[in-house]
């Protein structure tokens, strides 16, 4: 392989219908950011992830 490109950014995922993290209806909403964003929250909420 000769050549790698990386798009990147929140407008791509959410334009092709992914979910992004601070929508109204994102994939953290509900949910208490450090329970998701910390090594202690992962630790204890691996199922999540």
């Amino acid at each position: 392989m000769k050549h790698i490109v990386v798009l990147s950014g929140a407008g791509i995922s959410a334009e092709s219908g992914i979910k992004t993290f601070r929508d109204a209806d994102g994939l953290w909403e509900g949910h208490d950011v450090m329970e998701v964003a910390t090594p202690q929250g992962f630790a204890a909420n691996q199922n999540w992830f």
